[in-house]
């Protein structure tokens, strides 16, 4: 069963607070069922009264949980972000990239590695082998993501057209330094 963006966003933010799903329904007032069933796709249109719980237990919106407007499932999103990049599935993550301006690449990329030290510390600090595992997978995931941004800015650089400054080498004979013209 294909997980809800309300599941993938609640599953994101649940996970970036190192939180179990029985730890989230604990804090939310709601049963772990709840959050398994609305993160897993087998609840897709919960209550607001319940997202508002779980938003509230967060420390965000509950309207971060719901899609945002302007994407659609499948679809380019409106701007890159750390949270997108951990929400989407695998097939919108790379759809998201192949359209994406350098720009937005660049700045996801930095995200990216922001969450990859933060990960890493917190992995340091973690108690227990049930957080070390969940945090393991994660650094994982930012790594994935990490290197598949990191291909598509490659791939964007070699769309530049062949005589573009950026492209230009020294054997061209084009430079664009001024000592160079005679």
């Amino acid at each position: 069963m294909d997980r809800s963006v309300v599941g993938r966003n609640l599953a994101a933010l649940r996970e970036r607070r190192m939180w179990t799903q029985v730890r989230l329904a604990e804090e939310a007032g709601v049963s772990p069922t709840t959050v398994s069933g609305i993160e897993n796709g087998r609840i897709s249109r919960p209550h607001f009264g319940t997202l508002r719980k779980l938003a509230r237990a967060l420390g965000v919106e509950p309207e971060d949980l719901l899609p945002r407007p302007g994407v659609r499932r499948g679809a380019v999103p409106v701007g890159l972000s750390l949270e997108w990049s951990m929400a989407s599935n695998d097939e919108e993550f790379e759809l998201g990239l192949e359209d994406a301006s350098i720009e937005g690449l660049s700045s996801l990329s930095d995200e990216l590695d922001e969450e990859k030290v933060r990960l890493r510390k917190l992995y340091g600090e973690a108690r227990g082998s049930a957080q070390r595992r969940l945090i393991k997978g994660m650094i994982r995931q930012v790594a994935a993501n990490s290197g598949s941004v990191e291909a598509s800015i490659s791939a964007h650089k070699d769309k530049l057209p062949e005589q573009s400054p950026e492209r230009r080498s020294p054997q061209d004979g084009h430079s664009d330094s001024p000592e160079s013209s005679t």
